[in-house]
């Protein structure tokens, strides 16, 4: 298993290489903040899509005054 941590003033992102019982990998990506878990777990099948579009996010420009997110 692979991990990584990110420390982030209060907030810890923790991205881990997980492999399911039936030997599928996925990651898991935590946030700790404030006393609270949030977990998104993304599988292998996924990653490339997940990344392009992470990739693209990062890169664009912000949305003015948004502060809630956006789903697709």
């Amino acid at each position: 298993m692979s991990v990584e941590t990110i420390q982030c003033g209060k907030r810890t992102y923790i991205v881990e290489c997980r492999i399911t019982k039936n030997g599928h990998k996925y990651l898991m990506i935590t946030e700790k903040s404030f006393g609270r878990l949030s977990k998104v777990m993304v599988f292998h099948d996924h990653y490339e899509l997940f990344r392009d579009a992470l990739e693209r996010v990062v890169q664009a420009e912000p949305i003015p005054g948004s502060a809630q997110p956006v789903l697709a």
